[in-house]
Parts: structure tokens; C-alpha cells; sequence
């Protein structure tokens, strides 16, 4: 009976034992399912913050295309506005050239009439005639042909934006001699409109 005894004694041990474990893993498996919705919270916790930043990710990507769709449109429209400026202004690059051109040929011209006129005048003045009162068309070189006040103002002024000295064809002495001319003509004219 004792063995009995001790053997009802012994599986008491071992039951209570075995309680005693059985309620440490229960406490430990409720502990690990605590501890795994806690994870699984976080983790969906996460899943959502990874998709707000996905969707803030994509507006923004969807912001920056449309801005690069701007600046391109910008920058193809300026430089399509540039490309039209410089074909501009060689145009009127080439419309200078040609006049400037023009104007030395002219300028040339002029200063080769001005020394036959020099020389002419020169001769003149070997034979110690005077010139007679009223100017006739040899004597006038930049008024010939002008007969009446309205044209002589209008040539004058012609000449004076041609040759003034401070345009880029300009010339003192020109400018001296068209004044002479024209002082000669104009007191020519009075003189007549008078008679």
C-alpha cells in the first residue's frame, strides 16, 4: 500500500508538474500570439505607409512629367522664337552689308566727280576769268538742273543727311562746298524772283 501510496504521490508530482509546464506554455504561447498580432499590426501598419508613399511617389512622378512637358514646350517655343530672330536679323545683316556697299561704291564715285570737279575748278582759276554774277550749271556740281527755291531747300537737305560729318559717309570739305553751292544758288534765285 505504501508503493500505492507513493505512486498516487508521484503522479500527483508529475500531474502538477505537468500542469505547471502546460500553463507556462500556454502563458508563453499567448505571449508569442500577443506578440505576432503586434508584428502583424505593424506590419499593415507599414503596408500602409509603403502605399501613401507609393501614391505620394506617383503624384509627384505624374507633377515632375507634367513640368518636364512645360519646360520642354517652353524651351522648343524660345528656340524656335530665337532660330526666327537670327534668321532675322541676318537678313538685315545682308541688307546692310549691301548698303554699305552701295554707299563706298557711291562714296568712291563721288570723290572721283569731287577731283575732276577740283581740277576742273583748278583750271578755271589758271585763266583769272571771273565767274560772272548768276551760277550757271558748270560751276554747280551738287545743284545742277535746280531751278526753284522748293527744290534747292529739298536737295539741300538731301545732301546735308548724306554728308554731314557726323554720318558714316560724311566729309568736312564736301559739306563746305555743298554750302557754297547752295549759298550762291539760293542768293541766284532771290536775285531773279526779285528782277
Amino acid at each position: 500500500m505504501e508503493q500505492e501510496k507513493m505512486d498516487d504521490t508521484q503522479l500527483k508530482n508529475w500531474l502538477f508538474k505537468e500542469n505547471m509546464r502546460l500553463e507556462d506554455l500556454r502563458e508563453e504561447l499567448s505571449r508569442a500570439s500577443r506578440l505576432l498580432r503586434e508584428q502583424t499590426d505593424l506590419v499593415r501598419q507599414d503596408q500602409k505607409n509603403l502605399e501613401s508613399e507609393k501614391q505620394r511617389f506617383q503624384t509627384e512622378k505624374e507633377e515632375f512629367n507634367r513640368q518636364m512637358h512645360e519646360w520642354t514646350s517652353k524651351i522648343r517655343q524660345e528656340r524656335q522664337k530665337l532660330e526666327e530672330e537670327q534668321s532675322f536679323f541676318d537678313k538685315k545683316f545682308k541688307i546692310l552689308e549691301i548698303g554699305f556697299k552701295q554707299l563706298d561704291a557711291d562714296r568712291k564715285t563721288f570723290e572721283a566727280k569731287k577731283r575732276a570737279f577740283e581740277y576742273q575748278k583748278y583750271e578755271q582759276q589758271d585763266s583769272f576769268e571771273p565767274l560772272a554774277g548768276e551760277p550757271t550749271g558748270d560751276d554747280m556740281f551738287f545743284f545742277r538742273g535746280v531751278t526753284h527755291p522748293l527744290a534747292l531747300k529739298k536737295r539741300y537737305k538731301e545732301l546735308i543727311k548724306i554728308y554731314h560729318p557726323d554720318n558714316l559717309g560724311g566729309d568736312k570739305t564736301i559739306l563746305q562746298q555743298i554750302n557754297k553751292e547752295y549759298d550762291r544758288l539760293k542768293k541766284s534765285i532771290n536775285y531773279q524772283k526779285k528782277a
